[in-house]
């Protein structure tokens, strides 16, 4: 998803000149003389069909706040500098389409378009039907590779020559491309199934458990707690004490940590409850539509953008925050100190040690990258758009705390 190109539209010339070579190249060079008149019918009917939930994916806007959008109670007060308009949950702006986009995935340079809420059933189909059809081109490949194996002993004019180069070209191409969209695919599918997540949520919620032990994020967490429910956070406790026994070790408690430390002792980052979260059936529903629109071209997201369901396990949050729990911003980090000094116990711990010392502790939202040195700004959202000082919560009661 980092993926960014010097002139954009090479993003939708290079998967046409792809697909084109595969489906087409596959059908003149091997499927015309290997198939019969109904399998190459049924083959160009899902190539067609290939085509258009590319064409969909490409061309259906994901959805924009509607003007003078009003945030509900409980929820972020976030507006966009770009749009002049406040952002509803889940939305970010995007640097590329240049507008807000309803629950964001990511910007897609091979759709040239945001993924988000209205176009995310059309882009997943799309990953999906170029997987069927390669597995398919794959296998006749692979028929034709075993039927030159079997006849090894022939002579080469018993050979059709441009259709074992086909394959031999065809083949490494095919399976490479296929290799990179069921990666792309699965990991979509798993944070949509199994987590309810874009992948803007996921790299949030990564960002997160990262800071999860620094006294920064639980400074922003106390002082959002009180702006939304008016009273100080109470004490955490987490739902599975057997992980914090864990997880709470001689060297992990130094971290940001003395008697008087605002980090919960009792408390850790898989207490967070992330909102919109329903379960695999209901997530993939919201999404994509009912099961029998799944497939159709004109299956689509349940919701309306503006507002998500919360899951069961809101009525039991203690913090009973909106998404994230931080609002996406902090306090200033403290200056870090080049001498840091480092136990005989924390050696021993060397998980607990790499945290403590991870630079990432004391970057803001903006730098933070995960693991695979992603940044916000590789998903395509808009940082400058964001009016971070002016961002707050709606009280329960409605009211705006500033």
């Amino acid at each position: 998803m980092a993926v960014q190109l010097k002139w954009p539209i090479l993003g939708v010339i290079i998967p046409c000149v792809l697909i084109a070579t595969i489906a087409y190249g596959s059908h003149y060079f091997v499927f015309r003389t290997n198939l019969t008149s109904t399998e190459q019918i049924v083959y160009e009917i899902f190539v067609c069909n290939l085509w258009l939930s590319y064409y969909l994916a490409i061309v259906v806007d994901p959805g924009s706040p509607p003007k003078n959008f009003t945030p509900k109670a409980g929820e972020w007060r976030r507006w966009c500098k770009k749009c002049q308009n406040y952002k509803p949950e889940r939305s970010h702006h995007c640097k590329t389409c240049n507008k807000c986009v309803l629950k964001m995935d990511h910007h897609c340079p091979w759709t040239y378009n945001c993924v988000g809420h209205g176009n995310l059933p059309h882009f997943l189909r799309f990953l999906l039907f170029l997987i069927v059809g390669m597995i398919y081109v794959l296998f006749q490949l692979g028929k034709r590779v075993l039927h030159y194996y079997d006849n090894s002993d022939l002579p080469s004019y018993l050979i059709d020559k441009k259709e074992m180069f086909a394959v031999i070209f065809l083949l490494p191409v095919t399976f490479f491309l296929f290799v990179t969209i069921v990666v792309l695919f699965v990991r979509c599918m798993i944070n949509l199934l199994f987590r309810g997540m874009t992948q803007i949520e996921v790299w949030e919620m990564e960002r997160v458990d990262s800071q999860f032990h620094t006294e920064r994020l639980w400074l922003q967490i106390r002082k959002n707690y009180f702006k939304l429910h008016g009273k100080e956070m109470p004490h955490l406790v987490s739902w599975n004490r057997t992980t914090r026994y864990y997880e709470v070790d001689e060297s992990s408690s130094n971290i940001d940590s003395n008697e008087n430390s605002i980090v919960p002792k009792d408390f850790t980052s898989d207490d967070i409850v992330f909102p919109y979260d329903l379960g695999v059936l209901s997530n993939m529903i919201n999404a994509c539509g009912y099961p029998w629109m799944w497939l159709l071209p004109w299956g689509g997201p349940r919701e309306n953008g503006y507002h998500f369901q919360k899951n069961e396990f809101m009525s039991d949050d203690q913090l009973g925050l909106p998404w994230p729990p931080d609002g996406g911003h902090q306090e200033p980090a403290a200056p870090v100190d080049s001498d840091i000094e480092i136990s005989d116990t924390e050696l021993q711990d060397m998980p607990s040690l790499r945290r403590r010392l991870d630079p990432r502790n004391n970057m803001t939202r903006s730098e933070w990258m995960n693991d695979l040195g992603e940044t916000l700004d590789d998903f395509g959202v808009d940082l400058e758009a964001e009016d971070i000082e002016h961002d707050d919560l709606v009280s329960k009661n409605g009211d705006v705390n500033n």
